[in-house]
């Protein structure tokens, strides 16, 4: 990986998750049976190869391309983000943290795509 790295000066990535109607970026309230909950705790956060945090409102923010999750219909839907970076080093993606479910059980499956180094 390292040597990746080094030969490339830019890289990209998509990370899809999959989801029954549980947004996977959303500033808006939510009600619980203990009263109005922020959206904020829910909001993943994508850590890279060089443990760079990538998530909503930071400088590297990933480009949100899709986001069918918000449908409450009782079927499967998608989010698509994309990373695109000049730093090659800040990925690929490693973890994924800090994402919750409003929904008791809930589970949440995702797709990592390939990293593209150019």
């Amino acid at each position: 990986m390292k040597f990746l790295h080094l030969l490339s000066s830019e890289a990209s990535q998509s990370i899809t998750f999959h989801c029954l109607g549980d947004p996977a970026y959303s500033s808006d309230d939510k009600l619980s049976s203990t009263g109005p909950k922020q959206r904020e705790e829910s909001k993943p956060r994508f850590i890279g190869w060089n443990k760079h945090v990538s998530e909503k409102d930071t400088l590297l923010e990933p480009k949100l391309i899709q986001d069918e999750c918000e449908i409450q219909d009782g079927s499967w839907h998608q989010s698509h983000f994309f990373f695109h970076t000049q730093d090659s080093r800040q990925l690929p993606i490693v973890d994924i943290q800090e994402f919750s479910s409003s929904l008791l059980h809930y589970q949440r499956p995702i797709e990592t795509g390939p990293v593209c180094f150019l």
